[in-house]
């Protein structure tokens, strides 16, 4: 299906959860590159399901590959494998997989490694904290080109502070080691939950993001990825329906892939890290509080980089949804 650069099409098969019959469709989803266009159509049924239509700005090419979430005109379709032998040949050697652990020792040093990472092509698809006894680490599965490879030449300087799969063999394992369980390093006192929203992890900020909220004394005693239907995203933001402006669209965004949760802990967590994390809106922030994470990596008042508790009274309750509900 790959036809060229001026015409270039990626086909994927998708599956999207129709919540009315209570159903999982599953579509041949074309990507025209060029052009930022899309086309659906319905397997079972071999009809078109929708047009070839241009994409909004809140879907990113990289949203295209297996593995990930990607909302389309309100539909939040998973991308399950690649269409064709073409697709497959492109894509498949740039979404190399691995994972790192990032040992207790340097964990501190936890935001810098992920920017390493992301600075050098890789994408950011799972992290998890851990403690293994000695204190709290950091695992991460990463995707890119050579990944494998690249990230322990990468990360080689860091020593034995950071692990790194050797193999296709040692990813499989460390995977199973580290995110097959639900045990969790949240204290559920003291805290404000913070969530680093998708267009932040997709366009590889998220690092920098981390190494920010250490730099400011902050602990991050949990964080951990997400991937959110509407349903969880609708539970988590009711408390916010009624008093910001766009419920809907900031449900949305939470819903077009990876969300990184965190619990960070501070005294006065709450009331403080909104200071860091600066105004809601985005203008304001980049004008008044340039170097606050919104003023740094908001793109607009959806896309503000990440969201953070806004009542004191909340960030235990907050902090539990991610790290306490969503585990079972």
């Amino acid at each position: 299906m790959v036809l060229g650069d001026k015409d270039e099409v990626l086909g994927f098969l998708a599956e999207w959860y129709d919540p009315r019959p209570q159903l999982k469709r599953k579509f041949l989803l074309k990507y025209y590159s060029a052009t930022h266009d899309a086309e659906m159509i319905e397997v079972e049924k071999h009809r078109c399901f929708l047009k070839r239509s241009k994409l909004p700005s809140t879907v990113f090419p990289s949203d295209f590959s297996v593995g990930s979430q990607v909302l389309i005109y309100g539909r939040e379709l998973k991308i399950l494998d690649y269409a064709d032998p073409l697709t497959r040949t492109k894509l498949a050697p740039k979404s190399e997989a691995t994972s790192i652990w990032i040992t207790p020792s340097q964990y501190g040093s936890a935001g810098a490694i992920v920017s390493d990472c992301e600075a050098n092509g890789y994408m950011v698809m799972k992290l998890k904290t851990i403690d293994n006894g000695d204190g709290i680490g950091l695992a991460v599965s990463l995707k890119g080109p050579k990944a494998v490879t690249g990230t322990k030449d990468l990360l080689s300087k860091y020593g034995g502070g950071v692990l790194c799969a050797e193999s296709a063999g040692d990813v499989e394992t460390m995977e199973g080691q580290y995110f097959g369980s639900t045990e969790t390093t949240a204290t559920l006192d003291s805290c404000t939950c913070v969530v680093i929203k998708p267009h932040a992890v997709k366009a590889k900020v998220s690092g920098d993001i981390i190494s920010t909220i250490m730099a400011q004394g902050y602990e991050i005693s949990a964080m951990q990825t997400f991937i959110l239907e509407r349903a969880s995203a609708s539970e988590f933001l009711e408390v916010y329906k009624g008093v910001v402006q766009d419920y809907s669209t900031h449900v949305d965004e939470f819903t077009t892939g990876i969300v990184i949760a965190m619990e960070v802990r501070a005294e006065d967590a709450v009331s403080t890290f909104r200071s860091t994390a600066g105004p809601w809106d985005v203008k304001m922030a980049k004008e008044l509080y340039p170097k606050s994470i919104r003023g740094k990596h908001g793109v607009d008042n959806i896309r503000n980089a990440v969201h953070c508790t806004d009542l004191p009274e909340d960030g235990q309750s907050e902090c539990e949804y991610f790290f306490d509900l969503l585990q079972n």
